[in-house]
């Protein structure tokens, strides 16, 4: 075998093995930028779930000594929200969301607006027809401001607040019927939290007035039992 074969032999082998080593610190790279992806993703989706659990409990603090037609109305919202119920706000990260756009698909699925004729539409979410649901904001802004947290994660929160579809007066702005009428006392929330990547996660609950014997003082203290919940992740709008 002649010197100038050897050293072409040689040179295909270092090519061989170069382009081995290449291809599988590749595939490693690859894996761990997956990896740390699904992590990532993992991360702001459990501390998304956990904003919009903590969103119905505040919501929940508030309402128990709230006027619950004044806030069904939307004539009332918590102090701690950043403005008034509507228009667009800044997500963590540079995103926005418009809190009347959200509050419409909310309530009828059409960005444009609702039409009456749209809000008592009968649907599978929205079965009750005249008695639907019209969801108002109530608690709403960065969780660094809606919440006593030392150390508040990068989230927008957003609570609407709506009546019981259970009741039959066919006006979902009152908390209506007789004291001991289906569905009087009882409001609904939906929580939603919005994270800086463009995620979000949603809750919905059910909130029961109760009267609740203080130790002392006045008859009765307003309360409120949460009563049913559930984790909306796949019916966003």
């Amino acid at each position: 075998m002649s010197l100038d074969t050897s050293r072409g032999i040689a040179l295909i082998t270092v090519l061989l093995v170069s382009s081995l080593v290449f291809t599988m610190v590749l595939g490693l790279s690859l894996v761990v930028s997956v990896n740390q992806l699904v992590v990532r993703n993992h991360v702001e989706s459990t501390t998304l779930a956990s904003a919009a659990r903590a969103g119905v409990e505040l919501a929940a603090h508030e309402l128990a000594a709230a006027d619950w037609n004044a806030v069904l109305a939307g004539l009332v919202q918590s102090d701690a929200s950043d403005g008034a119920p509507t228009g667009p706000r800044l997500l963590p990260g540079g995103r926005a969301i418009d809190l009347t756009i959200q509050s419409n698909l909310l309530n009828c699925g059409s960005a444009a607006g609702c039409s009456d004729d749209q809000l008592q539409a009968v649907t599978a979410d929205r079965p009750w027809g005249a008695d639907n649901p019209q969801w108002r904001p109530f608690l709403y802004g960065p969780m660094g401001s809606v919440a006593p947290l030392r150390f508040p994660p990068a989230v927008y929160l957003v609570v609407w607040v709506g009546d019981d579809g259970r009741e039959a007066d066919g006006d979902p702005r009152t908390d209506g019927g007789s004291a001991t009428a289906a569905g009087r006392g009882i409001l609904r929330v939906h929580a939603a939290a919005f994270g800086r990547d463009g995620g979000r996660r949603a809750v919905e609950a059910e909130f029961v007035r109760l009267c609740r014997p203080p130790l002392a003082g006045p008859p009765c203290l307003p309360a409120i039992r949460v009563q049913s919940w559930r984790d909306l992740r796949q019916s966003l709008p």
